[in-house]
């Protein structure tokens, strides 16, 4: 579990003098936009409290702090955007995933410009070159455009609304990415967006009762994965202490998936991303043993410890290029975080996932 505290993260962003901007949400809560790497660190729910998502010990030491910045270490934590499919511009050699794998340094930490547009959002920005491996080869060069803003509680509409929201915190946000091409060829470009998970916890995934799912590393044990084979639900234990990655197909979900957690106060809480899912376009990621193996637009990462313990929660964006047929693409995911009593949550997880749970 996250110990970072918002003054701890103020702190280092101060002390090493970092472009971000503030961006108020819902009941006294914020999230920061960090213009190194692009990240969405939080949500904060108060400025006393500390962040939901997970973020590295690194933000708590002066000296760790800046060692890590001056490493170009990506991991800071929170939510970020790369493009995808990974196993073709991170990876030089997919038979030798780990020996050659490197997330490009244009993509992260990047050079992103913030700016902030009015008091509900602000926008981030890049243009890129990539080098294309394994599925194609040549230079990509792709323009990001990113904003962020609240979002509204998808409940609000409900008749029993006040009965639902009764002694729950709502805290949402709306992440837009729009992605294009300098020029069509053959190389497929997607946008990937991950939101690192403070361990403890479980993932949930609404799915076809037919759902498959692909390893991309070492496979996920029973301890870790579970399907109902009644429903397609699929639960995913998130301890950050066994390594392995899996990929689900778009033509199994949904678009709507979960992470039940608690914060180290002991509230229960659920996060709920929702995006475009759309199994008529092609998702090209791959898993490094299995080529032509695509079509995934979900993926969960558990990590061993090695990268600091964490979970990830990973959709897909739309492809562009190639095969795909557009040169440009535009994504919103969506963030809406409840936070309450444990019955409320498992009603609010009824309405929007059509599911129970349990933390």
């Amino acid at each position: 579990m996250s110990t970072i505290s918002y003054a701890q993260v103020q702190q280092r962003i101060q002390e090493q003098q970092l472009n971000h901007e503030r961006l108020e949400l819902q009941e006294g809560a914020f999230v920061v936009v960090l213009e190194r790497g692009g990240r969405i660190l939080g949500p904060f729910l108060s400025a006393t409290g500390e962040s939901v998502l997970w973020l590295p010990d690194s933000w708590a030491d002066v000296a760790g702090f800046a060692a890590f910045l001056a490493s170009g270490n990506w991991n800071l934590g929170g939510e970020r955007i790369w493009i995808a499919p990974e196993i073709q511009y991170g990876v030089r050699d997919r038979t030798d995933f780990w020996g050659t794998a490197q997330c490009p340094s244009a993509v992260d930490p990047g050079a992103y410009h913030l700016e902030r547009i009015d008091a509900r959002r602000v926008r981030l920005s890049q243009q890129i070159e990539l080098q294309a491996h394994n599925l194609a080869t040549g230079v990509k060069e792709l323009q990001i455009e990113r904003e962020v803003l609240p979002a509204a509680n998808p409940l609000h509409e409900l008749s029993d609304y006040a009965e639902l929201m009764e002694g729950v915190v709502y805290v949402g946000y709306e992440h837009i990415l729009a992605l294009s091409e300098a020029k069509t060829d053959a190389i497929l470009s997607e946008g990937w967006n991950l939101a690192q998970l403070n361990p403890g916890g479980q993932i949930f995934i609404p799915a076809s009762p037919l759902v498959t799912y692909s390893d991309y590393f070492a496979p996920a044990d029973e301890e870790h994965l579970a399907i109902d084979r009644a429903t397609g639900l699929v639960r995913v234990q998130i301890t950050g202490r066994k390594q392995f990655k899996v990929g689900f197909k778009a033509a199994h979900v949904f678009g709507r998936l979960a992470y039940a957690n608690r914060l180290r106060d002991g509230r229960a809480y659920l996060l709920i991303r929702h995006f475009f899912n759309n199994p008529s376009r092609p998702y090209a990621e791959e898993p490094p043993h299995l080529p032509g193996c695509r079509g995934h637009s979900v993926h969960v990462y558990n990590d061993g410890g090695g990268f600091g313990g964490f979970g990830e929660l990973e959709v897909m964006a739309q492809t562009i290029g190639g095969e795909s047929g557009r040169s440009a693409s535009a994504d919103s995911f969506l963030f809406w975080l409840y936070v309450g009593p444990e019955d409320r949550l498992d009603l609010i997880a009824r309405h929007l996932l059509g599911v129970t749970f349990a933390v």
